[in-house]
Protein backbone atom coordinates (compact mmCIF):
# COMPACT_ATOMS: atom_id res chain seq x y z
CA UNK A 1 0.00 0.00 0.00
CA UNK A 2 1.66 3.38 -0.99
CA UNK A 3 -0.61 5.55 0.86
CA UNK A 4 0.60 8.33 3.55
CA UNK A 5 -1.14 7.41 7.14
CA UNK A 6 -0.65 10.60 8.98
CA UNK A 7 -2.20 12.10 11.80
CA UNK A 8 -2.16 13.07 15.90
CA UNK A 9 -2.20 10.20 18.11
CA UNK A 10 -5.75 10.79 20.10
CA UNK A 11 -6.36 7.98 23.11
CA UNK A 12 -10.19 8.15 23.83
CA UNK A 13 -10.80 6.92 27.44
CA UNK A 14 -14.42 6.41 27.51
CA UNK A 15 -14.23 3.85 24.63
CA UNK A 16 -10.63 2.52 24.96
CA UNK A 17 -9.85 3.57 21.43
CA UNK A 18 -6.26 4.54 19.98
CA UNK A 19 -6.95 6.89 17.10
CA UNK A 20 -5.38 9.08 14.03
CA UNK A 21 -6.88 12.15 14.09
CA UNK A 22 -6.81 14.92 11.17
CA UNK A 23 -8.77 17.63 12.42
CA UNK A 24 -12.53 16.63 13.80
CA UNK A 25 -12.06 13.03 12.01
CA UNK A 26 -10.65 10.51 13.90
CA UNK A 27 -9.46 7.10 12.47
CA UNK A 28 -8.82 4.12 14.69
CA UNK A 29 -4.76 3.46 13.88
CA UNK A 30 -3.51 -0.33 13.22
CA UNK A 31 0.48 -0.20 14.19
CA UNK A 32 2.91 -2.13 12.34
CA UNK A 33 4.11 -5.45 13.68
CA UNK A 34 6.57 -5.21 16.76
CA UNK A 35 4.03 -2.35 18.13
CA UNK A 36 3.10 -2.58 21.66
CA UNK A 37 0.65 -0.83 24.34
CA UNK A 38 1.45 0.65 27.39
CA UNK A 39 -1.53 1.30 29.29
CA UNK A 40 -0.42 3.83 32.13
CA UNK A 41 0.25 6.52 30.78
CA UNK A 42 -1.23 5.56 26.95
CA UNK A 43 1.60 5.37 24.85
CA UNK A 44 2.95 2.97 22.12
CA UNK A 45 6.26 1.32 22.25
CA UNK A 46 7.27 1.33 18.76
CA UNK A 47 10.58 0.81 17.19
CA UNK A 48 12.69 1.72 20.26
CA UNK A 49 10.50 4.85 20.92
CA UNK A 50 7.25 5.58 22.52
CA UNK A 51 4.52 7.36 20.92
CA UNK A 52 2.00 9.37 23.28
CA UNK A 53 -1.53 11.14 22.54
CA UNK A 54 -0.66 14.38 21.45
CA UNK A 55 2.14 13.09 18.94
CA UNK A 56 1.84 13.75 14.98
CA UNK A 57 3.19 10.65 13.22
CA UNK A 58 3.42 9.49 9.62
CA UNK A 59 3.98 6.10 7.79
CA UNK A 60 3.49 4.39 4.75
CA UNK A 61 -0.11 1.97 4.37
CA UNK A 62 -3.39 2.83 3.58
CA UNK A 63 -7.08 3.46 5.26
CA UNK A 64 -9.00 0.56 5.02
CA UNK A 65 -12.17 -1.11 5.52
CA UNK A 66 -13.26 -4.02 7.29
CA UNK A 67 -13.42 -7.10 4.62
CA UNK A 68 -10.05 -4.91 3.25
CA UNK A 69 -7.92 -4.88 6.88
CA UNK A 70 -9.79 -8.61 7.74
CA UNK A 71 -7.55 -9.84 4.63
CA UNK A 72 -4.43 -7.85 5.75
CA UNK A 73 -4.35 -8.25 9.50
CA UNK A 74 -6.54 -10.79 10.21
CA UNK A 75 -9.89 -11.28 11.48
CA UNK A 76 -9.02 -10.85 15.46
CA UNK A 77 -7.07 -7.15 14.39
CA UNK A 78 -10.07 -6.07 12.40
CA UNK A 79 -12.71 -6.60 14.50
CA UNK A 80 -10.89 -4.86 17.32
CA UNK A 81 -9.95 -2.07 14.87
CA UNK A 82 -14.06 -2.24 13.87
CA UNK A 83 -15.44 -1.71 17.26
CA UNK A 84 -14.13 1.48 17.16
CA UNK A 85 -14.53 2.92 13.81
CA UNK A 86 -16.87 5.90 13.13
CA UNK A 87 -19.41 6.09 10.16
CA UNK A 88 -17.08 5.71 7.84
CA UNK A 89 -15.99 2.61 8.73
CA UNK A 90 -12.00 3.22 7.89
CA UNK A 91 -9.34 2.25 9.71
CA UNK A 92 -5.44 3.58 9.39
CA UNK A 93 -3.46 1.00 9.01
CA UNK A 94 0.29 1.28 8.79
CA UNK A 95 2.53 -0.87 6.69
CA UNK A 96 3.21 -4.44 8.81
CA UNK A 97 7.18 -4.01 7.95
CA UNK A 98 6.86 0.12 7.83
CA UNK A 99 8.62 2.81 9.45
CA UNK A 100 6.41 5.61 11.56
CA UNK A 101 7.89 9.04 11.54
CA UNK A 102 7.43 11.27 14.81
CA UNK A 103 6.62 14.79 13.10
CA UNK A 104 8.27 17.86 14.99
CA UNK A 105 7.62 20.84 14.39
Amino acid sequence: MDAQVSGTVVFDEIAGCLFLAHGNIRTPVVWPAGASWRADPPAVELQGRLIEPGMSVEGGGGYLKYERLKESAGIAVADAAQACAGPTGEVAFFNIGGNVKVITD
